[in-house]
């Protein structure tokens, strides 16, 4: 069980890495093995073992972990810059890929926002995501990707998926992961009129990007709607906070928070402010709009540290040796208490995903 203090030195750590700024407080060290070995897992739990090395850099040699450790967390960390050197480079064949079937999609999370890091290299990189604004697109991307001898491994109305060159890549139909029905329309209002032909420069090649105001809405859905299904990770959450910093003068606070307000998450989103700035280090004055009372985040914390990346690292609702009846039960607990949980912050949307995760057999 990790204890206070491991979980505070993970955090300043983390701040440090993150920000490239010096450790906080210099008071926990010396550490011995054993606690560096566990924060070292930790860091391969939440998918930030390169930023907490970064973080580990800021110490003076005297207190850094033994050179067993440090040598093998630089290995990793060097695996994780050369997979995002690779991971840009089938970025760029698939952007050609479409351009050349006639398509022009829009890539989401990943890559793109690890352009918002400090050190985009130090982001551990996932799935390769594009999103396809209109039904006959999508569509058209299916067979595309099918024609040219890709079998689609998931095939559905609203997303599909695919290998390509052992990169898995998503394909989507839909942009928000909102499923309150009464704000749909309104997101594609939003769509539609904050669509400004944002690209971003990979290599040589321009991808195309969300606006800073729909890309801050669809990665903070994306954190809500996992944390009400198996939970997530630091890495998301240091997604937001790096995406707030890097359009902090480019984002109208005043909007974005009448948007949260009419979405009905700006409870939820309240609470994940008090987060980024509490825990994360993102600098008060780099939110869009100022917190109007102190929140109480530490739950959220709590439940973001024991859920590890994507939830696979909860061990309260891990999958069960005694088959699959006991693990759908557990999930099914996990559901319940995660509705309860964010009911209060988000409720439409707390009442809204267990039903359409129900209805779509997940």
């Amino acid at each position: 069980m990790e204890t206070g203090k491991e979980i505070a030195v993970f955090l300043m750590l983390l701040r440090a890495g993150l920000w490239r700024k010096p450790i906080e407080n210099l008071d926990y060290f010396p550490l011995n093995q054993t606690t560096w070995e566990r924060l070292y897992q930790y860091g391969v739990q939440q998918t930030v073992e390169g930023i907490l090395f970064e973080g580990v850099q800021q110490l003076d040699p005297s207190l850094q972990p033994s050179k067993s450790l440090l040598l093998k967390w630089l290995v990793r960390t060097e695996k994780i810059r050369q997979r995002n050197r690779w991971m840009n480079t089938r970025l760029v064949e698939q952007a050609q890929f479409y351009r050349n079937c006639g398509l022009d999609p829009t890539l989401l999370k990943g890559q793109g926002l690890a352009q918002s890091y400090v050190d985009p290299t130090l982001r551990m990189s996932g799935d390769i995501d594009w999103y396809f604004d209109q039904p006959q697109a999508f569509a058209r991307a299916n067979a595309e990707v099918r024609q040219f001898g890709l079998p689609l491994i998931e095939a559905g109305k609203i997303s599909s998926n695919y290998h390509w060159q052992g990169c898995h890549v998503d394909q989507h139909a839909q942009l928000f992961d909102l499923h309150n029905p009464f704000v749909k329309s309104y997101l594609k209002e939003l769509e539609e009129h904050f669509d400004d032909g944002s690209t971003l420069l990979i290599g040589k090649t321009e991808i195309n990007v969300l606006s800073p105001l729909l890309q801050t809405i669809q990665v903070n859905a994306h954190i809500l709607k996992h944390l009400l299904s198996f939970g997530i990770g630091l890495r998301q959450i240091c997604d937001a906070a790096c995406l707030y910093a890097y359009y902090s003068t480019a984002l109208d606070g005043q909007l974005l928070k009448e948007v949260y307000q009419r979405l009905g998450i700006i409870r939820w989103v309240a609470v994940l402010h008090q987060l980024l700035v509490d825990f994360i280090g993102l600098p008060e004055q780099s939110l869009p709009f100022h917190l109007e009372k102190e929140q109480d985040a530490t739950w959220m914390m709590q439940d973001i540290w024991t859920g590890g990346n994507f939830g696979f690292y909860d061990t309260a609702y891990v999958k069960s040796k005694e088959g699959q009846f006991v693990g759908r039960r557990l999930k099914i607990i996990r559901l319940w208490k995660s509705f309860w949980r964010y009911l209060p912050y988000a409720p439409l949307e707390a009442i809204s995903f267990p039903i359409v995760h129900y209805r779509s057999g997940r």
